[in-house]
């Protein structure tokens, strides 16, 4: 029996997997190559040694390649080289992410668009190499790393190095000047920035950071009224965990921060269930032979009305979760609540009556467990979503002027799209917060 229940999750995984492979094989067919491999690679997921799967995966991504040809020409001709050259950098990538070697036209296309792009590749690190911004140049390796192999340019490019290795000197002489006190942030992305150019800096350690939290103190008290025994009550003292941890995983949390953190957490939780035993019954008629009182040798068909007697257990259940927490960041007052309450009816009974159409019913009880988590989910999001507020709130604001740009990386973090923070790396760097970010992990 055991064999046989095996045999058929085997045909039943295989026959799933087939379907997969059937998907990839009519959208590969309708031209989607994109959406045909996403399917080729669901059924390699499930089955690894499937031999059609592995097949139509490489002759999608086979045709991806040459597609993507294509754009790359069609955006060269078009006067497009920036485009051209972004586009044939992500398919040389996707190339060895997928290990796959192009052949015959392909490869002749391909050879031909990156002679093409080694043009332009040239032209564009000789006018970068002149930039007063050298991160714009090591922007430009990052950003076409792949091509330029290919192109075999890096010996050339080499010899821009001198010229912006002095140009980066004197900028990280300037971010160390600035980067003092308590500018932590400025301090940090420095020290990235000055040993991305081999000029490491020595600052004296900091101590303590004032406006960040090293700790956190929360104080739960919670009111718990169940049935019986169950998860429940521990859910809430699981979820404080998981607004301290919430907390440290925030950017107001600094192993140096000086203050502490002081958070409540008040919950009140109820679940009860009562049963009641109710006796129900089913009036019914049924047709008897009885014997006539005029002729006693004759009998007569007469209805008869009975009655079908059960027990039935009744269960109403009422469930209510009032949970809020509160607090201080920063010298801004943050809470949320959340609340919830329903009362839930439901029986069972074991009586088994066809011909009545009555059968066993089970009781179904609320999913409690369910509904705390949702809520406590609720409530952890919101915490979550106040704190990056609060940040944003207290180094995004007022960022006109702002000097040596310690709140303007303190900004990026949680908005690295803010007209400000784009504006001074633009200025100082030449590139956005996130071309910048690419390059230092800010």
């Amino acid at each position: 029996m055991r064999n046989i229940f095996v045999l058929s999750v085997l045909t039943l995984a295989l026959s799933g997997c087939k379907s997969l492979v059937e998907k990839g094989n009519n959208l590969f067919e309708a031209g989607m190559f994109s959406q045909s491999a996403e399917y080729y690679e669901q059924a390699l997921s499930e089955d690894p040694h499937d031999i059609e799967a592995q097949k139509g995966l490489m002759q999608a991504r086979n045709k991806i390649l040459d597609k993507g040809l294509i754009d790359v020409r069609m955006l060269r001709l078009g006067g497009n080289p920036t485009g051209a050259a972004i586009k044939l950098e992500t398919l040389l990538r996707n190339q060895i992410k997928w290990q796959i070697e192009p052949f015959g036209p392909i490869a002749n296309t391909q050879n031909e668009e990156i002679d093409y792009a080694t043009h332009w590749l040239k032209a564009r690190a000789e006018q970068l190499g002149q930039s007063r911004f050298p991160d714009q140049f090591r922007f430009f390796e990052h950003r076409y790393a792949f091509l330029i192999s290919n192109a075999q340019l890096h010996n050339q490019f080499s010899t821009y190095k001198a010229a912006l290795h002095n140009k980066a000197h004197a900028k990280c002489t300037r971010l160390s000047t600035n980067a003092n006190n308590v500018r932590f942030f400025l301090r940090q992305f420095t020290e990235k920035y000055c040993m991305a150019w081999d000029l490491p800096q020595n600052f004296e350690p900091l101590s303590h950071d004032p406006s960040r939290y090293s700790s956190i103190t929360l104080t739960p008290r919670f009111k718990v009224n169940l049935h019986r025994t169950s998860r429940q009550a521990n859910s809430l003292h699981t979820f404080s965990t998981q607004l301290k941890q919430t907390f440290r995983e925030s950017l107001w949390y600094s192993p140096v921060g000086k203050q502490t953190f002081e958070l409540n957490f008040d919950a009140s939780l109820e679940h009860i269930r009562d049963a009641k035993l109710v006796n129900r019954q089913t009036h019914f008629t049924l047709v008897e032979e009885k014997q006539s009182k005029v002729d006693p040798s004759n009998t007569l068909d007469v209805e008869v009305k009975k009655a079908y007697s059960y027990p039935v257990t009744e269960f109403t259940e009422q469930f209510s979760i009032d949970a809020k927490y509160a607090g201080t960041v920063a010298q801004q007052q943050i809470e949320f609540r959340v609340d919830d309450s329903l009362t839930h009816y439901t029986q069972s009974h074991q009586a088994d009556f066809p011909q009545l159409n009555i059968k066993p019913i089970k009781a179904t009880f609320l999913d409690v467990d369910t509904k705390l988590d949702k809520q406590l989910d609720i409530l952890q999001q919101n915490f979550k979503t106040q704190l990056e507020r609060i940040w944003t709130d207290t180094h995004c604001n007022g960022l006109i002027g702002a000097q040596y740009g310690e709140y303007i990386l303190r900004c990026g973090k949680i908005a690295p799209d803010n007209e400000f923070v784009n504006s001074w790396f633009k200025k100082q760097f030449g590139l956005n917060y996130l071309e910048m970010a690419a390059l230092y992990a800010l």
